[in-house]
């Protein structure tokens, strides 16, 4: 009987494999989940039911059903653990999979960790930094690794890392799995995109397209659409983004990718509200929302509540608006999101000083002033200079001038002296007892550039990002500003206010007198 179910368990796994790789993982996670069923009752074929497991929670993840996924996956890791000698090689991909949903629900620790671990099993070196040189059977897992650990960096928006990790990644896909590299260079081209690169982002985003169209890769693809959407948004093309995000949704849908689908109403809804369609914006939220809220995808269902604050605010609730970017702004301080929660500020800030009301004026400032900030102190961690002079025009400059206008329509005299002073002041060269800047990834060869433009296998993308990646001398955080003998430090409040707000430095502890 047992070798009967056997046989049928390897095919609806088998089944399922190809259902699955041909783009349909909802079919796909059924015919797993059969499997599971039919040989959970026989202990001679646990080891079927232990793939069939895997595979089904690999699917659920893929569909965004991220709870059920990492469930799974920690119920697999167990039995690893129990079983060390016979199982202990699954341990890996594994740990992978549980760390892409662990990361969709917004459990950065948890997530690098894992990935920490399955470096170390895969190389011996836990530290989830280097580029290492993969071969032989742990080549695509490191490599996989490397990939989602660059994607913990952008999704924390630790800028300067992730820039690292996901040239590292890059440079090591393009050297031993060129076919594998679309994944890669979209990561670069988000980092681009995020520190307002919007040229070499558009070139990488469209090599990413070709590699993962190229590779069949037809969830990674709409991946990629959504980043080229996002930057077409950003750079006054909305038809461009509408018809991306049209072609994700072609294939989102009957797919069951419910996050990428979600993810593109989202993107449709603030294109139809800078059109002037508040109606039309506001039904394409609830429509994301009513598919990412199962999911348990955290960051991302943030992100939405943001957009439905701002359709909120536009429409006259104000009450409720205010409500929902008060709860997002603490969910991303929970999250550990201490940039993204200055964010949320300022867009709150930006929707208050629309009011004119004395009252909302002074907490648009109390959020604002704190919060560009912060913003603006992203720079100083950034160890190229034209990326930090591409940041502060691109994100700091319009959040210090929300700042400059609230303190000036409050009447704070006092506040815009002290925040021209700050903003004045030169920027320090990084001090030789200072934290050393970590190496770069290794560039891109020279003569990269003058090839002819290659196919789908990331070339000519990693060589933008190599050029892109030019380091010059290191920055420090500015010192703060001493205004009088008696030890006044310029806006000394609101800097300990951002410290404590957004858990990240935003000045040095040197003290410089301006006199």
């Amino acid at each position: 009987m047992s070798e009967q179910v056997s046989r049928t368990v390897t095919d609806l796994v088998a089944a399922g494999i190809e259902r699955f790789e041909g783009g349909a993982p909802r079919a796909a996670h059924d015919l797993f989940d059969r499997a599971a069923r039919a040989a959970e009752p026989y202990p001679a074929l646990a080891d079927q039911y232990l793939q069939a497991l895997i595979n089904r929670a690999a699917a659920a993840g893929h569909l965004g059903d991220h709870p059920a996924a990492i469930a799974t996956f920690e119920e697999v890791l167990a039995r690893c653990a129990a079983e060390p000698e016979r199982l202990g090689g699954l341990r890996p991909a594994v740990l992978i999979n549980l760390a892409q949903s662990l990361l969709a629900t917004g459990a950065f620790e948890a997530a690098e960790s894992a990935l920490t671990d399955c470096r170390a099993l895969l190389t011996g070196d836990g530290t989830g930094d280097g580029d290492g040189d993969p071969a032989g059977d742990n080549a695509e897992p490191l490599m996989a690794a490397l990939v989602a650990l660059s994607t913990v960096a952008v999704q924390r928006e630790e800028w300067e890392r992730a820039e690292r990790l996901t040239l590292a990644a890059l440079e090591t896909v393009t050297r031993l799995r060129p076919d594998l590299v679309g994944r890669a260079l979209m990561n670069v081209a988000t980092v681009a995109l995020a520190t307002g690169r919007h040229g070499p982002a558009e070139d990488l985003a469209e090599q990413a397209l070709a590699a993962c169209e190229a590779g069949g890769e037809q969830a990674g693809a709409a991946d990629v659409r959504i980043v080229l959407a996002q930057l077409m948004a950003a750079t006054g093309r909305p038809e461009r983004a509408e018809a991306l995000l049209h072609t994700v949704l072609a294939h989102t849908g009957t797919a069951g990718l419910t996050e990428r689908t979600s993810h593109a109403l989202e993107l449709l809804g603030t294109l139809a509200g800078a059109r002037g369609e508040p109606a039309r914006a506001e039904e394409l939220y609830a429509r994301a929302h009513a598919l990412l809220e199962p999911s348990g995808a955290s960051p991302a269902l943030t992100v939405l509540t943001v957009r439905r604050a701002e359709a909120a605010w536009r429409a006259g609730r104000t009450e409720e608006a205010d409500g929902l970017l008060s709860h997002a702004a603490d969910t991303f301080a929970a999250l550990g999101l201490g940039l993204r929660r200055a964010q949320t500020h300022l867009v709150h800030a930006a929707l208050l000083e629309h009011s004119g009301a004395p009252r909302d004026l002074a907490r648009a400032l109390d959020l604002a002033v704190p919060a560009a900030l912060t913003v603006d102190a992203v720079r100083y961690g950034l160890t190229a200079g034209r990326r930090r002079e591409r940041w502060r025009r691109a994100v700091a400059e319009p959040a210090l001038a929300l700042a400059f206008r609230l303190a000036a329509r409050t009447r704070d005299a006092r506040l815009v002296a002290q925040l021209i002073e700050v903003q004045c002041a030169t920027t320090p060269v990084l001090r030789g007892d200072g934290p050393v800047p970590a190496e770069p990834a290794r560039p891109a060869p020279a003569g990269f550039l003058d090839e002819p433009p290659p196919g789908p296998d990331g070339t000519l993308g990693a060589a933008l990002a190599g050029a892109e990646a030019a380091t010059v001398l290191p920055v420090a955080p500015p010192p703060r500003l001493l205004l009088t003998p008696a030890g006044e430090v310029a806006l000394a409040d609101r800097i300990a206010l951002a410290e404590q707000r957004y858990g990240v430095p935003v000045r040095d502890e040197r003290q410089v007198p301006t006199w």
